[in-house]
This record gives structure tokens, C-alpha cells and sequence, in this order.
């Protein structure tokens, strides 16, 4: 049974793995959540996150074939999805992921709003949400050329106007520009919140608690 929240850690503890001050106290305290019984980890939460992303979803640009993971995807999926209370609920609901340009962000998000809408709670309502309707709309294009990439997939999902509908499971996954007015009655998810160190001043907040509250 592969845990790569400890292959992580142990590779970043013997130097062949180079990460930053703040990424190593994140996993130290992961570590230490799970020996001092905070929390726990369930595997079979993990990999049925990482198995569907490498299973279904497809790269969009230059080529179309499956997403191959790296082991730090792997354990950022690991943590956001396995790591769970003593009732098997997941821990982390409202996560901040920073990372460098070009290594997959984009990609990554579309496969989790994808896990969301395929393989979430029944009724999934799934949204990119960005300051301007075309910044928005770059995850949810990405997401939506993964899905074409993918028949099985491709043949539960309907194209409409405003949003990709799965009828089965009465999911939808939706691009959401930046007014918190508008944004008052959503039933939110799962919301993937692009670029947010761009969200600026009081109505950046503001969209932000929208979404948040909508969670409720």
C-alpha cells in the first residue's frame, strides 16, 4: 500500500526532493497529525482520487494523453482527500495550494473539479472561479477538452450554454466570473478559486466569503 504523504516527507527529509521552508513544516505537521491520532488516513479515499485523475483525465494542449502524476501531486491528493476525522470525514475542506509556473496547476484543478463532478456527492455543483469571465474560464475549458479526450466520460456529459451537465449524477461544472452579488444564492460543492492572490481589496474578500458561505 503506497502512502505518498510518507514517501513524500521521507524523500524531502533525505534531500533528494528539494522543497521550501513552508512545505516541509506543512508535512511535518501532517506527520505529526497522524502519529498523535489528530487525524487519520484512509487510503482507499486517497487512491480513488489519484486513481480517476490518471484513469480519466486527459492532458489539453499539444497532446491528449493521460495525466501522469508527480509524487507530490500524489500527496497533496493524499492529504486533501484521505486524511480524515475518526467518522471518516475529510479534514481539510478549504485548501491553498501555491506553486510555480508550469508544472500542471491548471491540469491538476481540472482533474479535481472532474473527481467532483463524476465521483462527488450526487448533485455536484462545481465552479471556476476567477475575477474575469475569461481568466474563469481557462480551468473550465481545460476540464471540458479533458472530458472530450475521454469516452466514457464524454458520453455522460451534456455542453450547454453556461455549464457541462452530467445528467446521471445531476452534476454540472460551471465557470464563475468575479460578482459576489450574483453569487448570493449558489449551492457550491466544490469551488476551484484561480489566481486568488489577484483578488483584490474588499470585493475579492467578499466573492470569497460568498463562496465560502455557500458551502454551508
Amino acid at each position: 500500500m503506497n502512502n505518498y504523504i510518507y514517501e513524500y516527507y521521507q524523500k524531502i527529509n533525505d534531500g533528494s526532493i528539494k522543497v521550501g521552508r513552508w512545505v516541509r513544516l506543512w508535512y511535518e505537521y501532517i506527520i505529526n497529525g497522524l502519529e498523535d491520532k489528530l487525524f487519520f488516513y484512509d487510503h482507499k479515499k486517497a487512491i480513488k482520487a489519484i486513481r480517476f485523475i490518471e484513469n480519466f483525465c486527459h492532458h489539453c494542449e499539444g497532446r491528449s494523453d493521460l495525466l501522469k502524476l508527480e509524487l507530490w501531486q500524489k500527496a497533496f491528493l493524499s492529504v486533501l482527500y484521505g486524511i480524515v476525522d475518526d467518522e471518516g470525514y475529510r479534514w481539510f475542506r478549504e485548501v491553498l495550494l501555491v506553486v510555480a509556473r508550469k508544472v500542471g496547476k491548471t491540469l491538476l484543478a481540472a482533474g479535481i473539479a472532474e473527481y467532483e463532478a463524476y465521483l462527488g456527492d450526487y448533485g455536484a455543483r462545481v465552479y471556476m472561479a476567477a475575477p474575469k469571465l475569461d481568466q474563469a474560464r481557462l480551468c473550465y475549458d481545460a476540464c471540458y477538452q479533458s472530458i472530450k479526450n475521454e469516452e466514457e466520460l464524454n458520453l455522460m456529459a451534456k455542453k450547454r450554454r453556461t455549464d457541462i451537465y452530467i445528467e446521471s449524477r445531476n452534476a454540472t461544472i460551471a465557470p464563475l466570473p468575479f460578482s459576489a452579488k450574483k453569487s448570493d444564492g449558489l449551492n457550491v460543492s466544490c469551488c476551484i478559486c484561480d489566481e486568488i492572490a489577484a483578488w483584490e481589496g474588499d470585493a475579492g474578500l467578499k466573492f470569497y466569503e460568498v463562496i465560502k458561505s455557500s458551502m454551508g
